[in-house]
């Protein structure tokens, strides 16, 4: 099934196919997938409140370079997609083009393409996505160094504890990346007075994560390629509501990390999409590994 062109509403741009609907939004705070909605189900997955796929904040090293969400924009719609652009502000020397593509049947792509127009050493987007609070996180990382391990990426869902309670969890490529989340760039307040403590833990086995529901039947998967998603961060999950960190399950993918000079273009990839769970929770892996065949 095709999916139908986007739809302009009061909130947005609506769509449609066979496996999901939902709503891209171009505008405001929380732009991006404001609504996707599991046909199967008939269940919307993401927090009504906020969004996925959202560009939230802009990094180089010890600096925070403004927010795309209070920036202005333009956008344009075509047959399968909704494309916002960020012209360069007094911040931020740099042009940004976020295209969300409707992929039938059960996919959205953010396509995210920088050109730079000045020097940031170690760029950083950093794109969050937030979900229902019911929905538990997912994510494999690669075995500890030492001690037990089965010797292969190890599935885990981040749980409270009280080492990291009120911290947001970052999970790097690898140790270099670890550095940049502690390097200054979130106790830099002068465009945002969002300050958070980051804390980085085990390396993430592959560039992708998941939100299931707590029957294991449905999940919603976020992917990138290992060179464009230099770590991903979640909120642990707690039953307890006092033990939460925040009222709703969300990943953040910390896109790029390269440094820009001017003239540099860069294109990041992101892929959101629905699946079924079996028993072995076997769907997100795969669907991540064909995402990898598609953009080698």
């Amino acid at each position: 099934m095709t999916p139908l062109n986007p739809t302009p509403t009061e909130h947005g741009f609506a769509f449609e196919t066979e496996a999901m609907a939902g709503c891209i939004q171009p505008d405001g705070v929380y732009h991006g997938v404001t609504r996707l909605v599991d046909k199967r189900s008939g269940r919307q997955l993401i927090d009504p409140r906020y969004s996925a796929l959202n560009l939230y904040r802009l990094f180089s090293i010890n600096q925070g370079m403004g927010q795309p969400r209070r920036m202005p924009r333009a956008s344009q719609v075509g047959a399968n997609f909704v494309e916002v652009i960020w012209p360069p502000t007094e911040a931020y020397q740099g042009e940004i083009a976020a295209r969300y593509e409707i992929v039938s049947p059960n996919a959205i792509d953010l396509t995210l393409t920088v050109r730079s127009k000045g020097t940031y050493p170690q760029h950083e987007i950093f794109a969050p996505s937030y979900f229902d609070k019911e929905l538990r996180p997912h994510i494999y990382l690669k075995p500890p160094p030492y001690g037990r391990s089965t010797g292969g990426p190890e599935l885990t869902i981040p749980t409270v504890n009280d080492v990291f309670r009120g911290t947001v969890l970052v999970f790097p490529r690898d140790a270099h990346a670890a550095r940049r989340c502690v390097d200054g760039r979130w106790d830099r307040s002068e465009f945002s007075s969002d300050i958070v403590q980051m804390c980085p833990v085990r390396h993430y086995a592959y560039c992708f994560a998941f939100v299931a529901d707590a029957e294991n039947k449905l999940a919603v998967v976020l992917m990138s390629h290992p060179r464009d998603a230099y770590a991903i961060s979640t909120r642990y999950h707690a039953d307890q509501e006092i033990d939460r960190l925040v009222s709703y399950s969300a990943f953040d993918f910390s896109l790029f990390g390269d440094d820009l000079l001017p003239g540099d273009e860069r294109v990041a990839r992101v892929r959101m999409a629905l699946t079924p769970l079996d028993g072995n929770l076997s769907q997100p892996l795969a669907l991540y590994q064909s995402f990898l065949a598609e953009f080698r």
